[in-house]
């Protein structure tokens, strides 16, 4: 199971539509930032970092019917500065919100890392959007706001459609299915890493 952190300055920052982004002295200068759990532990997405147990440092919910949860986020930090538009998209795993009653399974930990890559698979596809764009000054706030919104919809979606038919990782067939398709997705999406 994964746990989705669009964090408050995110959703004000860049999805709502009442607020402009921040603007510096000079009109050149527009910066729209995303900020994931700030005061918490972070590890960004690496394909030789594979997570390990003693990552999932969360308390537990025990009125959860899941045996895990893995906290994961595309970390979005855009800006019009002199002319050109300068973006990067971090895949993060948040330790401190992630946790596990099960620390044994292997079957278990092979699951969540599958949510980690689908993040990634996701952070790549939307970086490979973003530079397709043709942003302006003019443009960035309502065409930033329209592709990062539809991009975390599709990725919450995914996620859900993942642990729907994979029955949270217990259906084997299904999970390996899955294993293969987001390898695949990551290595043809390579470019965009």
């Amino acid at each position: 199971m994964v746990f989705f952190t669009l964090l408050l300055l995110f959703l004000t920052g860049i999805l709502s539509p009442a607020v402009a982004p921040s603007v510096a002295t000079t009109p050149l200068v527009i910066t729209v930032k995303t900020d994931y759990a700030a005061n918490s532990e972070k590890l960004v997405w690496s394909p030789e970092r594979r997570l390990n147990w003693e990552d999932f440092k969360g308390q537990p919910d025990e009125k959860n019917p899941h045996h895990a949860l893995t906290a994961a986020n595309m970390a979005v930090d855009a800006s019009w500065k002199n002319n050109q538009f300068i973006y990067e998209v971090k895949c993060v795993f948040l330790p401190t919100e992630s946790w596990s009653k099960n620390k044994s399974s292997y079957k278990l930990l092979a699951h969540e890392q599958l949510h980690f890559d689908l993040t990634e698979v996701h952070a790549r596809q939307l970086r490979k959007q973003l530079k397709s764009l043709s942003i302006n000054a003019k443009n960035l706030k309502s065409d930033l706001n329209r592709t990062v919104d539809g991009a975390f919809k599709e990725w919450k979606a995914e996620q859900e459609l993942f642990d729907k038919l994979s029955k949270h990782g217990l259906d084997s067939t299904s999970q390996n299915e899955w294993a293969y398709s987001i390898n695949t997705r990551l290595k043809e999406l390579e470019p965009y890493q």
